[in-house]
């Protein structure tokens, strides 16, 4: 649980005759991650090679218009059931299948899209004709005369004195046909020797020309009619084809999906073979695997061939492990928030997965800053809900249900601490423990000794990693290291009784038994370790020279290094006060809405409860979205930065099925 799944890499050299078989039970299992040996190849240009690569793009093409046709025919595709891989299709048998459907859908959909513009085109043409539904005549008439060029259009009203004068010159008539609030629609005619002037004068003056249809004869009222019956027949011929359409959903649903499945795990089947090392008459496979199934592995693999060769090497937890696949293996109650952690970083195979750890700090910062019964039960409520899957309208946000139901409920157990009920503080019962807004320098020194207490967890944590990949240098001096945890510790235990004198801290931290200026002196130790920490970590790993450009160049920029180790150490420590400042906020803010509701109208009165609402949906969707990004924010910055490196690579399994001891 507290590492990621042991791993195993395994070699495994299958005869020619056994390739699919071996590929099959290599995917079947969902717990083998392949590696690229196609540089082994003895040659990588041989027919048997490049027949692959092409079923490859074969396949890949196919299931790009089997997709394709599915989304046509609107396939709800349902989560993949348990599905083992198949010999790989026949590519052309498969093509043929896949052009009659797809021949079948086109026409179809095509059909549809064409009657679709028809209905847009006409529209249009109806918006352009209610301006002329008054006018009875036949326009079509004049569209046809051998001597009059006519132009109808729509025209703003100023422009209507420019159109006239920039025809003074020759005969035309400009007939208004019917007033707009700021356009009028005209009738501009003159003769066919005066064609070319009468558009360039229309142009200039902006008349936006109606374009008739040429099918289409008679007044404006008949033709607007005879629009509207075309429009009705396609929406017929909509509905028609849209009939017919389902018909082959119904027909072809159990079919498509299958063949994508297959098509899928084809594709998979050749895109691995050709990663394989070929020889002349051998494959060779090599990969890493969950380290309790490589018994497992190995009985499928005897069943298949007696001849297959398998030599397998277990990977150690060390510096030499920067390319062994990492999957987190956490209990079902922890899984949802290991999405939390690959948000940040995917871990390394030789450190500690914090999961359990953010599973348990994040839900508790939280609660503490926005404890509240009634806030924490309607939160852990949206998240059972987003677990339910029942609101489409929730699926946005999709793994976040169980680690919004882990904060609500933490958030209410808070809220009985607090004595804190829908904003209601200490008047519904007594607080089990304090009042954040009555104990607010209590709250703030709680929670800063809170953070004091998860920083030197994080410190021991690195510590740990440090020296299980045997990295001494680093365990011991680094700024993480033990060095770096004396440093903390002296900083904070030279910093309780001074704090002590100003801040409410218990006398027995502020007053330990220990000698006089006992955390000043290790205080100084520490920093000069630390301030020389470079120096004795190239001691340790025997590089040389000790200290790079001269050692007053050092001095100067050791110095500024503790410098900001230590402003480090106090940001870190004062980060955590914004957990208690959160908690002071949250029960203040609903005290604000209280005072608001009681402005707007009586208490009890609708106006008190309309605003009473708002400040409920404010307090509880904006204010707990911000505590949401707050405690994110001290999970990533203040408590991984002192432990957890990450640049792991994802174990990605071969298998057409999600992994699943991952979110």
């Amino acid at each position: 649980m507290f590492y990621p799944q042991k791993m195993t890499e395994v070699e495994i050299i299958v005869p020619a005759k056994d390739l699919l078989p071996v590929t099959r039970a290599l995917s079947g299992q969902g717990v083998f991650s392949q590696t690229d040996v196609n540089y082994l190849s003895s040659d990588r240009n041989s027919a048997q090679a490049n027949q692959w690569q092409e079923k490859v793009a074969a396949y890949s093409a196919l299931e790009r218009r089997v997709q394709s046709i599915i989304q046509a025919l609107d396939i709800k595709q349902l989560p993949m059931k348990k599905h083992d891989l198949a010999d790989p299709l026949d590519e052309e048998t498969t093509k043929l299948v896949v052009d009659e459907i797809e021949s079948e859908v086109k026409s179809l959909v095509e059909g549809i899209n064409i009657e679709n513009k028809n209905i847009e085109h006409f529209s249009g043409m109806l918006q352009q004709l209610k301006a002329l539904a008054d006018v009875d005549v036949d326009f079509s008439q004049m569209s046809d005369s051998r001597y009059i060029h006519s132009i109808l259009g729509m025209l703003q009203h100023e422009n209507v004195d420019r159109l006239r004068t920039s025809l003074s010159r020759i005969p035309f008539v400009l007939y208004p046909l019917s007033q707009q609030q700021q356009k009028a629609v005209i009738w501009l005619a003159g003769s066919k020797a005066n064609t070319e002037i009468l558009d360039r004068a229309a142009r200039s003056a902006y008349l936006d020309p109606f374009t008739l249809p040429d099918d289409m004869n008679g007044t404006p009222a008949q033709i607007i009619e005879s629009i509207n019956r075309s429009i009705n027949e396609s929406k017929d011929k909509i509905a028609s084809l849209q009939a017919q359409l389902k018909k082959v959903r119904e027909a072809k649903e159990g079919q498509l999906l299958d063949l994508m499945w297959d098509l899928r795990g084809s594709h998979m089947t050749a895109n691995a073979i050709v990663r394989y090392g070929k020889l002349k008459y051998t494959y060779v496979i090599v990969g890493w695997l969950y380290s309790n199934y490589l018994t497992s592995l190995k009985a499928s693999l005897r069943k298949i061939s007696s001849e297959i060769i398998i030599e397998a090497r277990v990977a150690d937890r060390g510096k030499d492990s920067s390319g062994v696949p990492t999957a987190l293996n956490n209990p079902r109650l922890f899984r949802p928030f290991q999405s939390t952690v690959t948000t940040y970083a995917q871990p390394k195979y030789s450190e500690l997965d914090p999961t359990p750890l953010v599973a348990i700090l994040f839900p508790l910062l939280f609660g503490a800053m926005f404890g509240d019964v009634g806030h924490g039960a309607l939160i852990a409520i949206f998240g059972a809900l987003v677990m339910s899957k029942k609101i489409k309208a929730l699926k946005f946000f999709g793994g976040l249900g169980p680690i919004l139901l882990a904060c609500g409920i933490s958030a209410t157990i808070f809220g009985f601490l607090y004595g804190s009920v829908m904003g209601y503080e200490g008047t519904v019962f007594e607080p089990l423990w304090l009042a954040p807004t009555e104990d607010i320098m209590t709250i703030l020194i709680i929670t800063i000794g809170a953070g004091v207490i998860v920083l030197i967890l994080g410190f021991l944590i690195n510590i740990y990693n440090l020296l299980t990949v045997k990295n001494f240098a680093q365990a011991i001096f680094g700024h993480n290291g033990l060095v770096g945890l004396g440093l903390y510790v002296s900083m904070i235990g030279w910093a309780l009784p001074v704090v002590g004198k100003i801040f409410p801290i218990p006398e027995a931290l502020s007053n330990l038994p220990l000698p006089k200026n006992f955390f000043m002196i290790l205080l100084i130790v520490f920093a000069v370790l630390v301030m020389f920490s470079e120096v004795f970590i190239h001691l340790i790993e025997g590089h040389r020279p000790l200290v790079e450009g001269g050692f007053g160049i050092y001095f100067a920029q050791a110095f500024f290094e503790l410098f900001e180790v230590l402003i480090s150490f106090l940001s870190n420590s004062l980060s955590f006060v914004r957990v208690g400042a959160f908690a002071v906020a949250h029960g203040n803010l609903a005290a604000v809405f209280f005072i608001l509701a009681k402005m707007v109208g009586p208490n009890g009165g609708v106006g008190y409860w309309i605003m009473y609402l708002v400040g409920l949906v404010f307090i509880v969707g904006f204010e707990g979205l911000i505590v949401y990004i707050q405690t994110t924010r001290l999970t990533y910055y203040e408590t991984f930065g002192k432990f957890f490196n990450g640049g792991g690579t994802r174990f990605e399994p071969f298998t057409i099925q999600p992994a699943e001891n991952e979110i």
